[in-house]
């Protein structure tokens, strides 16, 4: 049984002894590999047996967990009976809600001659509260804050409070 073979290193081909004539590599080891017997590949049998083995675990602790479970959870075993109590009767006393409190009146001002919006905000305003609480409350002012005629009728916010003079 001689088989020919191929070197790996240099490509010759039909080589029939041990050692390629071409480059001198040594195919011993190849040779051997190629001569083996084919051994044929089938399911191993222990793969099976352990296949069954946990199949059957699954079984056995399904099983004793239903049983388990009958044993130790036994259903309607005590009834409690509760007879009904003479009930007393409750009257409920609805609170009556407080009368909502209503908002106090936006102030309205007329423009004097000199007045700007900063000096009217810092006028009836607190402090650090900004000409631009006036113009959303006035939206006549929009595009004109820095033009506002003498005459004009201005609502100051409620969110602007009165300063003490």
């Amino acid at each position: 049984m001689n088989l020919k073979l191929n070197c790996p290193v240099c490509g010759y081909q039909g080589i029939e002894g041990n050692s390629c004539p071409n480059c001198d590599t040594d195919l011993s080891l190849i040779r051997m590999l190629q001569e083996l017997p084919q051994r044929e590949n089938s399911p191993p049998l222990a793969a099976k047996w352990q296949l069954s083995i946990a199949l059957l675990m699954l079984l056995i602790g399904t099983g004793l967990g239903a049983v388990g479970s009958s044993l130790f959870l036994r259903p309607n075993l005590y009834t409690a009976t509760i007879s009904p109590s003479p009930s007393v009767p409750v009257s409920r006393i609805s609170p009556t809600p407080p009368a909502p409190e209503k908002p106090p009146e936006p102030i309205t001002y007329i423009v004097q001659a000199g007045d700007s919006l900063s000096a009217i905000a810092e006028k009836f305003c607190d402090k650090g509260t900004s000409w631009q609480v006036i113009v959303k409350a006035n939206p006549q002012l929009e595009k004109r804050e820095n033009y506002i005629d003498v005459g004009d009728k201005l609502t100051i916010p409620n969110s602007c409070k009165e300063k003490p003079q």
